[in-house]
């Protein structure tokens, strides 16, 4: 078996990966960059943008929402079941990679909040220009980091209880040895398996699951290091409240269906309303909400008075640097949709016939919208507390609804690591030589995403990137 030779291995090279493999080159190290895929930079880039606390940007803008409630609310959002000091390590490192990003040629146009009343933490990338996972590469290049593409990583090996290398597979299948003073797991998740998914989540993909599912992630890395004796962390699905594709998109649904994400009438397959409708501008809380339902969906509702009012006036729920703000033709979208044969979109001249089209009883439908009707015409939700501002009746034909199940941007979780992204066994030992970063170790949100703080995932593996290829330089040094 042929064998190559480097201080650095790492796996992956999407957000963490390129962040790690840039930052230990940087400090000095020689870095091998292995990559399943046949071009660098993983699936999105680096999307739109990281999250930060107390960047010159938020500074700037006199942001007051600093490092200390930043932790305070990821603390408090899992209930203190996330490790503190990994929660700390990242919140208070996220600015200054910021800077780190700008320095290598990554323009953010803005700070913005995912939904009212959330946390001004999102730094949005300029439109245009390359990817940020492509401007991490460029550098990373010019400081030597050897990339290998079309290239699997198959099992870890150990000497002595470290890790020092492993076997990887070329695109022809001939297998060859890395030996490496440390290795570096940023692999990306099990997004694309449905069967981890199926077995560690609870989710079926396609029928109550409809998750971005890149067929590359199938969590190798999180295989190897379980392979090497790593403990498991909490493994979670980052689901969002959707239409099932083709017609999804931001928050859930396309940009003419954006009526469907507003606090109409939300009901479940049993015809029962299940949510304040509020909750809908929180696409993590909605989908909670959703998941415990028959089926694992639920059918927002509205009638043609509301269709027409959305046509003239501004959604009540906007989302950041979405294009619209207000429906164009949504009737129009959704005949269409019909004819083409698309199942989760159903209009009619009746509740009736609509209950119909939706499989769910009648009576029971007609009872839910007299109850929230008569909720309406007082101004009280007495059910959920729906604020009166949101509620709109329904009486006027034609009647619309949407079907929603859960969507996901990918996996989170599945190798425990410390907050020096150290990988740990399920004793809470270090395995000498080996860490993790990015979505493979990402357990700091409970089991839910926080949108109230958006750029979460990009930014926990920018983070931990970096913190990966310091931590396996320093490493390097006793060794």
């Amino acid at each position: 078996m042929d064998e190559m030779e480097t201080d650095v291995a790492v796996l992956g090279s999407g957000c963490a990966g390129s962040a790690a493999a840039c930052t230990a080159a940087a400090l000095g190290a020689r870095v091998l960059l292995i990559e399943k895929a046949a071009q660098i930079g993983g699936p999105v880039k680096g999307a739109h943008g990281p999250f930060a606390v107390e960047s010159a940007m938020q500074r700037e803008r006199q942001l007051a929402f600093r490092r200390e409630d930043a932790f305070r609310l990821f603390m408090e959002h899992t209930h203190w079941r996330a490790d503190a000091r990994l929660v700390s390590a990242y919140v208070n490192r996220s600015a200054e990679t910021i800077e780190w990003l700008q320095s290598l040629g990554v323009v953010f146009s803005d700070v913005v909040a995912y939904f009212e009343g959330a946390e001004y933490t999102w730094h949005f990338k300029a439109p245009g220009g390359p990817g940020i996972t492509e401007l991490i590469h460029a550098r990373a290049q010019q400081l030597g980091v050897r990339t290998l593409t079309a290239t699997t990583a198959a099992r870890l090996t150990k000497h002595g209880g470290r890790v020092d290398g492993l076997v990887a597979r070329d695109a022809a299948g001939t297998e060859f040895a890395v030996r490496a003073k440390a290795v570096v797991i940023c692999t990306g998740g099990f997004g694309g398996n449905a069967e981890w998914i199926r077995r560690h989540t609870g989710f079926t993909q396609g029928e109550n699951l409809f998750s971005f599912a890149f067929p590359e992630l199938q969590g190798d890395g999180i295989r190897m290091a379980w392979d090497a004796g790593a403990g498991r962390s909490p493994m979670i699905m980052q689901t969002y409240v959707c239409m099932p594709e083709p017609h999804w998109g931001p928050g859930g649904t396309p940009f003419e269906l954006g009526t469907f994400r507003q606090p109409g009438l939300m009901v479940n397959a049993l015809g029962e309303r299940f949510m304040n409708e509020e909750t809908m501008r929180n696409p993590a809380f909605a989908a909670n909400a959703v998941a415990r339902q028959k089926g694992g969906c639920g059918f927002m509702l509205f009638d043609e008075a509301t269709n027409r009012h959305y046509e003239t006036h501004d959604w009540d729920f906007q989302m950041s640097k979405l294009p619209v703000t207000r429906s164009h033709d949504a009737a129009g979208f959704i005949a269409k949709a019909r004819a083409e044969g698309y199942r989760h979109l159903f209009a009619a001249d009746s509740l009736q016939a609509l209950a119909r089209q939706m499989d769910m009883p009648a009576a029971a439908l007609a009872a839910t919208v007299a109850e929230y009707n008569a909720a309406c015409d007082s101004g009280r939700d007495a059910l959920f507390h729906k604020p009166a501002r949101h509620l709109r009746p329904l009486r006027s034909a034609p009647f619309y609804a949407a079907r929603f199940y859960l969507g996901g941007y990918g996996s989170l979780g599945g190798i425990s690591i410390n907050h020096r992204t150290q990988v740990l066994t399920p004793e809470q030992d270090v395995i000498p030589g080996l860490y993790a970063a990015g979505r493979d170790a990402n357990a700091i949100y409970g089991d839910t995403y926080p949108y109230v703080m958006a750029g979460n995932d990009s930014s926990f593996d920018f983070n931990t990137g970096r913190i990966a290829g310091e931590q396996a330089v320093q490493g390097l040094k006793p060794f």
